[in-house]
């Protein structure tokens, strides 16, 4: 029998946004390899006693590479343990979990797959900013292995664009964007912490993007709000 590992989706944070599979899985898990101590009150869902290993990255500390992430998911399923790897948000939506499928087929391993509430979709809601028609979802941080984002063709001011993972680039996407068009006085907020009992928005346009740093886990959302002014919050 292929051994298998289920590829969770954590949603935004919030463990009362979890689907009632994640919250069984967890309770039934044996391991559980999240990206970040953020996640912790969604981690604490696992049976007493289960493995928890955190691969991201935690102050100093580099996070694990993708290859070191899969050996350690394929070594626990091959000893019979019934592992979660836990993703932020979504698993397929901006948070690399279609490459950790792909390394885990590699090495002989199968995933099922249980979505999770995106940030894309909760961010625009806690910044009081509805994302217009149409939207775009863009991963800041890409990965090495994935095409590169065409900033330029998303420089839309009628539509809306969210930006996730994309903390430590902000100032070079708003000016990738500025350059190809897109009004520098365009609304935009930074979301931390969207849907959590933490969460911090502040608004600015998309030239302030760049002077505008929240720490993780942090969401941009660039685009015209209803009211004709950025965000809904102070």
């Amino acid at each position: 029998m292929t051994p298998t590992i289920d590829l969770v989706g954590a949603g935004p944070g919030d463990p009362l946004l979890l689907t009632r599979r994640a919250a069984r899985l967890l309770a039934e898990a044996d391991v559980v390899v999240a990206d970040r101590p953020s996640l912790a009150p969604v981690v604490a869902l696992a049976r007493p006693g289960a493995e928890t290993v955190y691969v991201g990255r935690r102050g100093q500390r580099r996070a694990w590479d993708a290859a070191a992430v899969a050996d350690l998911l394929a070594a626990r399923a091959r000893a019979g343990r019934r592992v979660v790897r836990l993703k932020s948000g979504d698993p397929f939506v901006c948070s690399r979990g279609a490459e950790e499928v792909a390394d885990l087929a590699e090495r002989g391993i199968a995933c099922r797959v249980t979505p999770g509430v995106s940030a894309a979709t909760a961010a625009p809601l806690a910044a009081g900013t509805p994302a217009g028609s149409p939207v775009t979802v863009a991963s800041g941080d890409r990965d090495p292995r994935a095409a590169p984002v065409p900033w330029e063709d998303l420089a839309d001011p009628a539509a809306s664009l969210v930006v996730l993972t994309g903390r430590a680039r902000q100032g070079a996407i708003a000016a990738r964007l500025t350059a190809a068009g897109l009004p520098s006085d365009t609304p935009a907020a930074v979301v931390h912490g969207a849907a959590r009992p933490d969460t911090r928005v502040v608004t600015t346009t998309v030239a302030g993007l760049g002077a505008t740093r929240l720490p993780p886990p942090a969401a941009v959302v660039i685009g015209p709000h209803p009211e004709g002014r950025p965000g809904a919050h102070p």
